[in-house]
C-alpha cells in the first residue's frame, strides 16, 4: 500500500477527514497539532448487533420471500464510519459465511456462517439510513457476499432506493460472477457502482493500492448512475 495522506473536506458540517496509509506515527502527530483535536475513526467500532438488530431464529427463513419485511442476511457485523472499505466515510455491512476461505485472510472469523447472526434485512437498511448523515455510502463485504445472492441482491434493492452508494468485495473475479448466470448476482453487478473482485492472495500483498489487499484485486466502475 503506498504511503499517503488524503483529506476529505466537508465544509457544509466543517469536518475534516484525514485518510492515512502507512506514513510515520510522527507524521501523524504533526498533523493533529495542526489541525486539533481528533477522533480516530480506521475501521470505526463495529454496532453492537444485538442492541441494533434484531436476530432472527435460522428456521425463520424456508418460506420467506425477497421483498418481504422479514427477508434476512447472515450478518457478521455492521459498522460505520470506516475510510479503509471504499472511496470516502463507510458504512459497512459484513456478512458471515465464506467459501473461498482465502490463505491468510484478515477475517478468518467470517468464513463460518454461523459466526454470525440472521438478521433482517429492514433492521440493517433502518441502522444505515438512520446514520446516513455520517457516511458517504455503504460497503458490503464478508466473509464472501455472494455466497448469499438473494439477500444480498434484496439488500442492494433496498439501499438503492435511498440513493446510496453502494461499493462489494468479492473473492470471485466479475467474469466469474458474470459466467455463473445468476439472475441475483446480475441485479447486484448491475445495481451497484463499485466492485474490488478478486481473491486475497498474501504473496501479493506488498504493493496493493487503495482499499485492495492484494495487487491482484481490480478496482470495477460499473456505471451506476
Amino acid at each position: 500500500m503506498n504511503k499517503e495522506l488524503v483529506f476529505v473536506m466537508e465544509p457544509d458540517v466543517g469536518r475534516v477527514t484525514v485518510e492515512i496509509s502507512q506514513v510515520p506515527a510522527r507524521t501523524v502527530d504533526e498533523l493533529a497539532d495542526d489541525l486539533g483535536p481528533r477522533v480516530n475513526l480506521n475501521c470505526a467500532k463495529p454496532a453492537e448487533i444485538k442492541k441494533h438488530l434484531p436476530v432472527l431464529q435460522p428456521h425463520h427463513t424456508s418460506s420467506e420471500q425477497p421483498g418481504s419485511n422479514k427477508f434476512s442476511i447472515w450478518l457478521y457485523r455492521l459498522y460505520h464510519h470506516s475510510t479503509v472499505d471504499g472511496p470516502g466515510r463507510r458504512s459497512v455491512v459484513q456478512v458471515s459465511g465464506c467459501s473461498i476461505r482465502c490463505q491468510g485472510c484478515f477475517v478468518p472469523q467470517t468464513h463460518e456462517r454461523e459466526n454470525g447472526t440472521l438478521v433482517s434485512i429492514d433492521s440493517i437498511v433502518s441502522e444505515i439510513v438512520a446514520n446516513r448523515a455520517e457516511h458517504d455510502g455503504v460497503t458490503i463485504l464478508g466473509g464472501e457476499p455472494f455466497d448469499q445472492p438473494g439477500p444480498v441482491a434484496e439488500l442492494v434493492s433496498r439501499l438503492k432506493r435511498h440513493g446510496l452508494h453502494i461499493t462489494i468485495y468479492s473473492g470471485y473475479t466479475l467474469d466469474a460472477l458474470i459466467g455463473r448466470k445468476d439472475p441475483n448476482i446480475d441485479f447486484v453487478l448491475t445495481h451497484s457502482d463499485l466492485l474490488i473482485d478478486g481473491p486475497f492472495l498474501s504473496e501479493l500483498r506488498p504493493g496493493a493500492s487503495e482499499y485492495r489487499g492484494s495487487r491482484n484485486q481490480k478496482l470495477v466502475s460499473l456505471g451506476v448512475k
